[in-house]
């Protein structure tokens, strides 16, 4: 699962679809890692582009559950997000449902798509910063 997936997550109550990216890096099925997403809703709304968070979980076999936590210089005090989802069998697509770890009732659905492996992040990375 490690590199940079890129999809858009869903909400069940009304269909708004948000996109954003996540760089993994997964060790012994242990998974962490970051996300970017654009400022939609809170407290930086109409004054930061993206909204940053960290995503901590687990993968076993096809199954993965990753738990996501805005960081604090966003404001977004909330209880941490959910995703819990499978990747295919070429591990290029990850999809899945998200809810809120104290209140299931908000919650969606979730697609994401490999964009590069880490190696090859990093290269792209790289390649940008003109290294």
């Amino acid at each position: 699962m490690s590199g940079l997936w890129s999809g858009e997550y869903r909400y069940d109550t009304d269909g708004t679809c948000v996109a954003f990216t996540a760089m993994l890096t997964e060790i012994d099925g242990r998974l962490c890692g970051t996300t970017l997403e654009p400022v939609t809703f809170g407290p930086m709304l109409g004054c930061e582009p993206e909204y940053d968070a960290t995503v901590r979980g687990d993968r076993c076999g096809q199954h993965v559950l990753l738990s996501k936590r805005y960081v604090p210089e966003t404001g977004i005090i909330q209880p941490d997000l959910i995703y819990c989802g499978s990747v295919d069998a070429s591990f290029s697509l990850f999809t899945g449902r998200w809810s809120f770890s104290e209140d299931a009732r908000i919650s969606g659905t979730f697609s994401l798509s490999r964009v590069a492996t880490r190696t090859g992040a990093s290269l792209a990375v790289q390649l940008a910063a003109g290294a």
